[in-house]
């Protein structure tokens, strides 16, 4: 699946569980659903809470001292930013007709047909209108892009063993020097 998931889409009274909500993608994905109208609950680590709280959240579940399945009510869309087996968790708390979205693994197919819910692999495409869409939320101060680290083109292995080690807050920018 391709394209405008949590840009284009009308999500006016929807409910939203995103796992992974305070790093790069998931930062953003917060504040698109809730720009369109969507209620979410996020899984973050205990010291993200404030942060995402104050990106919008109306739930926060600090993943490593409490269960997710045990705390959100069934919810419309599942955004998952984990894989494994919270992934495999998350079908748990979707409605029927729901769906489950994952940036990193094709969910389980013969699963959701069992659900009655929709499952598939999200993977952004280059689209003018939808980085107009998101350029315009910006510029109405809905959405807030939050940088974590700012690293040279020169520094790119430490940019790269940033984001692989690190449970960064917001997005990592390479800087280029003409």
């Amino acid at each position: 699946m391709a394209g405008s998931l949590l840009t284009t889409a009308d999500f006016a009274g929807l409910s939203v569980l995103i796992h992974g909500g305070a790093g790069g993608v998931g930062h953003f994905a917060i504040q698109f659903a809730k720009a369109k109208g969507a209620w979410v609950a996020m899984t973050v680590s205990a010291s993200n809470k404030g942060f995402v709280s104050d990106l919008g959240a109306d739930q926060v579940i600090d993943y490593r001292s409490e269960k997710f399945e045990d705390l959100v009510e069934a919810v419309d869309l599942v955004f998952d930013l984990i894989g494994g087996e919270t992934q495999e968790r998350s079908f748990s708390v979707i409605k029927p007709g729901g769906a489950l979205i994952s940036t990193l693994q094709e969910p389980d197919k013969g699963r959701a047909a069992d659900q009655n819910i929709r499952v598939g692999r999200y993977t952004a495409q280059p689209n003018g209108a939808q980085l107009q869409e998101i350029a315009d939320l910006i510029d109405e101060g809905k959405v807030k892009v939050v940088v974590a680290n700012t690293f040279e083109l020169r520094e790119v292995a430490e940019a790269q063993a940033a984001l692989k080690d690190k449970h960064l807050r917001g997005k990592v920018v390479l800087k280029i020097v003409g």
